[in-house]
């Protein structure tokens, strides 16, 4: 294990990363964190952090498959960082990959990760047309496609209808099933647009208020210690409501099966900052806001979902399905395991049924469906649409309003959302001024996150 006593300055942690990544020495990862790692970190997780780390850059080099040095980069003096920016060979991207150290003395790591940068094949003032874009994405997609870093399905679109779409992978391996348009995949946090919408549906029926406590709809008794009588509606949908990450004791898969499930759970959740003064990400406040929605409406949260945003939208392949029931075409989940030294099914570690904060499945199609309901105003008026894509300065939410992300820069306003687990990532993507729509569902590790990289470049440059 780690060996607290011996200190190193920032170039010899530069080496060791370099070195750790290019190594083919099967112990190289181990090693690495085991002398390198800071004692905070490996005992993350409840005592699983070593493991963790281990495991994530495991997956990162099966990920890469080869990772070149391009570029160091100049050590800034007044933070404690190394930081190095490496060429990836599947995905033919640069990440600056950063290491975080302690501060103080022995100066261990603290936190990685890796950060792709944008491609420099244009210049600053090239215009793509629309044929342009979509050719060199394809070409793209191919090439990542090919090189085993991307399985899935992406469709993009603007307001005349379908540019580009394609399916990539196998979306069941032991049987070699290919994905194809209509293949359901895991979206992740991508549902919680669909909680935010919900909730401000009730909101604009008049069936609720932003600024309920949630104590109002769910029993005070229900939870444990904290002021959670100032916890509002408005706090849960932008993430500022103060909940902190939780300890849960084991459960099996089938005792989450539905949202009422999680009833008895919430005396676990712990109140860790003043609700409405910072932003902190929060499953468990979507999951409140689920039981809220069963709460008013006396419905599941699975049914109205179905027919107040899927039925509306025209979304028949999008849903909260039971993954060990039978769901036609429905995407398998991979991921690189260090334990079997291959690719793995999430199928063990996967929760049983999605629900308001995540884990429905849906097509690009249906997505596309999704986000024409969405700007159409078929969903919600213009009001309360813009109310759920503008940021909340007021608790602290400069980038995510409610339910949905919010990204500003070169492609103007652009709202969505992301969703992520072992096995799963996507990305769901609007727009606002580009006229465009970009959504990229896989099946692997972030295997979305070169494809996205690429397509927010060539999109800059239309």
């Amino acid at each position: 294990m780690a060996n607290e006593e011996q200190s190193f300055d920032k170039p010899a942690h530069l080496q060791a990363l370099i070195e750790m990544l290019q190594s083919p020495k099967p112990k190289a990862i181990e090693d690495y964190v085991d002398l390198y790692f800071h004692s905070d970190a490996l005992n993350r997780w409840g005592g699983e952090g070593r493991q963790r780390y281990i495991g994530w850059l495991k997956s990162v080099k099966h990920r890469h498959q080869s990772m070149q040095v391009h570029k160091t980069l100049p050590q800034d003096p007044e933070r404690s960082t190394v930081r190095v920016n490496m060429l990836s060979k599947s995905t033919e991207l640069i990440y600056t990959v950063t290491a975080n150290l302690s501060t103080e003395k022995p100066h261990k790591v603290t936190g990685l990760y890796l950060t792709p940068q944008q491609p420099t094949s244009l210049s600053n003032n090239q215009r793509l047309t629309k044929a342009e874009l979509t050719e060199k994405l394809s070409g793209y997609i191919d090439k990542v496609a090919n090189n085993g870093a991307f399985s899935g399905t992406v469709l993009l679109a603007d307001s005349e209808g379908v540019l580009y779409h394609s399916a990539k992978g196998l979306a069941e391996r032991r049987f070699s099933v290919p994905n194809n348009l209509q293949t359901k995949f895991n979206l992740g946090s991508i549902s919680k647009m669909f909680t935010g919408v919900s909730v401000l549906q009730l909101v604009e029926a008049g069936k609720l208020s932003l600024q309920d406590p949630v104590v109002k709809y769910l029993n005070r008794d229900y939870f444990g210690k904290g002021a959670f009588e100032k916890v509002t509606i408005a706090h849960l949908l932008s993430h500022t409501s103060g909940l902190g990450y939780p300890s849960y004791p084991k459960t099996h898969p089938n005792d989450l099966r539905n949202l009422s499930d999680h009833l008895p759970f919430l005396k676990y959740l712990p109140l860790t900052a003043e609700p409405g003064t910072r932003f902190r990400y929060s499953n468990e406040g979507m999951i409140l806001l689920g039981l809220v929605i069963e709460s008013i409406t006396q419905e599941s949260y699975d049914t109205y979902v179905k027919e107040h945003i899927f039925d509306k939208a025209g979304m028949p392949n999008t849903g909260n399905y039971d993954v060990d029931g039978v769901t036609p075409n429905m995407a398998m989940g991979y991921f690189y395991s260090d334990k079997l030294n291959s690719m793995q099914s999430n199928w063990f570690i996967h929760a049983i049924k999605g629900n308001s904060a995540g884990g429905s499945y849906s097509t690009v199609k249906d997505l596309y469906a999704f986000s024409k309901a969405l700007t159409s105003h078929k969903l919600l008026s213009s009001h309360y649409s813009e109310l759920a894509y503008s940021a909340k300065p007021e608790f602290n939410s400069a980038r995510y309003g409610y339910g949905f992300g919010i990204w500003e820069g070169k492609n103007g306003k652009v709202i969505g959302h992301s969703g992520a687990f072992i096995g799963v990532s996507a990305e769901f993507r609007v727009f606002l001024e580009k006229d465009l729509v970009l959504i990229i569902l896989a099946n692997q590790d972030d295997a979305t996150t070169p494809v996205m990289t690429v397509a927010n470049y060539l999109i800059e440059h239309l």
